[in-house]
């Protein structure tokens, strides 16, 4: 499972004359770890509308930064973010360029407790819910490529729009522009789904 890992700095390889040097940068990345963990898994799941996928790809995302962490210069706490979500973004690509388009969205689209237990919601609430994700993501799921990306990084994984231009390589203006412009197709595709 992606979030809520504390064991990340157990796995990471430690060699005899470089143990001192290990430990300190473990630390740095495992805060790293801890805090953009939820909010890449959101993104990838929302660029990819695969729980398992996003998974993948939220790993594949750490272990790419981790292999790189050392050549991270910023210190900046969202420019560590920026950067992370430019890995995260490439390897949601590579992921959905490898995979077999196949298998439907709802298809795949698992319950949040997967274990069968109640939440402590009626069933009425529950199916209300899952109505209204399963609305929501196919409203998602017809935008066009970039709408689809721009969403997952507003919305998913909580962007700025000055984030989200930085991860795009384009203007905040710009940005804010056509993230608008995607939100709003979603919110007419929802609207024309109550009617």
């Amino acid at each position: 499972m992606i979030a809520g890992n504390g064991g990340t700095a157990a796995v990471l390889p430690i060699r005899k004359d470089e143990r001192e040097q290990t430990r300190v940068a473990a630390a740095p990345f495992a805060d790293v770890y801890e805090a953009h963990a939820p909010a890449v898994y959101r993104y990838c799941l929302a660029r990819l509308g695969d729980p398992c996928a996003a998974e993948d790809a939220a790993a594949e995302t750490f272990s790419s930064a981790y292999a790189a962490w050392d050549t991270f210069g910023d210190e900046d706490p969202t420019g560590v973010r920026r950067w992370i979500f430019r890995i995260a973004r490439n390897a949601a690509v590579d992921h959905h360029r490898r995979r077999r388009r196949g298998a439907s969205l709802l298809g795949r689209l698992r319950p949040a407790g997967g274990d069968g237990s109640g939440t402590g919601a009626d069933v009425e609430t529950v199916a209300q819910l899952r109505a209204e994700l399963r609305a929501a993501l196919a409203a998602v799921a017809g935008l066009g490529r970039r709408d689809r990306e721009l969403v997952g990084l507003r919305v998913a994984a909580g962007l700025s729009f000055a984030e989200i231009a930085a991860v795009l390589g384009t203007s905040e203006q710009a940005a804010r522009t056509a993230t608008h412009r995607a939100l709003l197709k979603v919110r007419t595709a929802l609207e024309g789904t109550e009617r």
